[in-house]
């Protein structure tokens, strides 16, 4: 009896080893690790728009064929674009350039290359390089400038503007020319914005 005993608990411990080993065995192995994606650091897209809004008021609009982002800093990068830069009056200027490019932190644009600027009342402005400092609401127009209306023309170097293309600032090599008269002025650069916005005046009357 006692020797039949024996032979139960070793084929019971037999079986049980056996099992042991069946499921180690048949265990499938652990899934590889899924490997930590990283975000894309810019995005794309195309014919998209964005704007800038401060204090429930719009300061500009911008729409571009292309326009990439970057994901952390807000900050992009446009191609073909066309917009808006908003006054405190509620009127806007509107503008298209070729390519520029979009400070999240500060708010402000550069734009280049075929830059065309226009207002509601016919002042018009092109450059090869504008930007659009959004804390001053002033557009800085740089190499090559020239400002039309009517039959006056204003040419410098670099032109700052406010108040939706109404008041300028000439600087460097500012001439104005109003119908066959050529107005040259080598005085201070406030002379020659009262120049150029008293003809304006003239020819809005």
């Amino acid at each position: 009896m006692e020797r039949n005993g024996k032979i139960l608990v070793a084929t019971i411990l037999g079986l049980f080893v056996a099992l042991v080993i069946w499921v180690v065995s048949t265990t499938p192995d652990a899934p590889p690790p899924i490997e930590k994606l990283e975000p894309p650091s810019t995005m794309e897209y195309e014919g998209n728009t964005i704007t800038e809004e401060r204090r429930g008021v719009r300061l500009f609009e911008v729409t571009s064929g292309k326009m990439v982002v970057d994901a952390q800093t807000q900050n992009a990068e446009f191609e073909n674009i066309s917009g808006k830069f908003y006054q405190r009056d509620g009127k806007f200027v509107e503008f298209s350039a070729r390519r520029g490019s979009y400070n999240h932190q500060r708010g402000d644009i550069h734009i280049e290359g075929e830059i065309s600027v226009s207002n509601s009342e016919g002042a018009k402005l092109t450059s090869e390089k504008l930007d659009w400092i959004g804390d001053e609401g002033k557009l800085i127009a740089t190499e090559n400038v020239q400002i039309s209306r009517e039959d006056t023309r204003a040419y410098a170097d670099r032109a700052e503007a406010t108040n939706g293309l109404r008041h300028f600032k000439l600087i460097g090599n500012a001439r104005v020319i109003k119908g066959a008269e050529n107005k040259k002025s080598e005085g201070t650069f406030d002379e020659l914005e009262k120049i150029l916005r008293d003809n304006l005046r003239d020819n809005a009357n």
